[in-house]
C-alpha cells in the first residue's frame, strides 16, 4: 500500500475523532451551543494537521522547483499572474488588529474551497508518480481540513461555495497558458496556498 494511501485514513480518522461525540449531538440545547467551542486538545489537533499541510506543501515547491533555492524563495505576485487567488484581508478578521473568530472562520473555510480547482490543476500537471500523489494527498488533506473547520462555523450558510461553472472557466484558462506560464503558476498556487495556510494556522492557534 502506498504512504499517501496510509497517511490518507490517518487523516480520516483525524477528522472522526477532532471533535468530541458530546459537542456534535443535537441541534437545540446546551450542545449546539457547544458545537461552535473548539477544546483544547481539538484545536491541538486541527493546528497539527495545518502544520503538516504546510510542511507538504513546501515540500511540492522544492519538487517543483528541483530544490533551486531562488526559486523556492520567491513569490510571483498574484497581480503578475492575473490570477484571483484566496488571500487574507483586514475584514477578514484574522489579523491581530480586529481579530473575530467566526468571520475568520468562515473565510478560512470558503477560501479552502477556492482553492480546490487550483489544486486540482496542479495534480492534474504533475507528471511523476511521487509528485501527483503527494498533490493528491494534499488535496484530500485540505478538505479533511475543511470538514473539521465547518464544525466551528457558527453560521456555515455564511460559507461561499465557488460555482462549477466559474470553476471549469477558471480550468480552462489555466490549461490555455504556454509551459513556461503553467510552471510559474504552479509556484504562483503553492506559495499563495502555503501563505493562505500560515495565516490559518495562526487564526486557529488564536482561536
Amino acid at each position: 500500500m502506498k504512504f499517501f494511501s496510509i497517511a490518507s485514513l490517518g487523516l480520516l480518522l483525524v477528522v472522526a475523532t477532532a471533535f468530541p461525540t458530546s459537542e456534535l449531538q443535537g441541534e437545540d440545547g446546551e450542545n449546539s451551543v457547544t458545537r461552535n467551542k473548539p477544546t483544547r486538545a481539538s484545536s491541538e489537533k486541527t493546528a497539527g494537521q495545518i502544520s503538516y499541510l504546510i510542511k507538504e506543501v513546501f515540500e511540492m515547491r522544492k519538487e517543483l522547483c528541483k530544490n533551486d533555492e531562488t526559486c523556492i524563495k520567491s513569490h510571483v505576485t498574484v497581480s503578475e499572474n492575473n490570477l484571483n487567488l484566496p488571500k487574507m484581508t483586514e475584514k477578514d478578521g484574522c489579523f491581530q488588529t480586529g481579530y473575530n473568530r467566526d468571520n475568520c472562520l468562515v473565510r478560512i473555510t470558503s477560501g479552502l474551497l477556492e482553492f480546490q480547482v487550483y489544486l486540482r490543476y496542479i495534480r492534474n500537471k504533475f507528471q511523476e508518480s511521487k509528485n501527483r500523489d503527494r498533490a493528491e494527498h494534499v488535496q484530500f488533506s485540505s478538505k479533511a481540513l475543511i470538514e473539521v473547520l465547518k464544525q466551528e462555523v457558527k453560521d456555515p450558510s455564511k460559507i461561499v461555495f465557488p460555482s462549477r461553472t466559474a470553476n471549469i472557466n477558471l480550468l480552462a484558462k489555466l490549461e490555455s497558458q504556454n509551459d513556461w506560464q503553467k510552471v510559474m503558476t504552479m509556484q504562483l498556487i503553492l506559495s499563495n496556498f502555503e501563505d493562505f495556510l500560515q495565516f490559518t494556522l495562526r487564526a486557529v492557534r488564536k482561536a
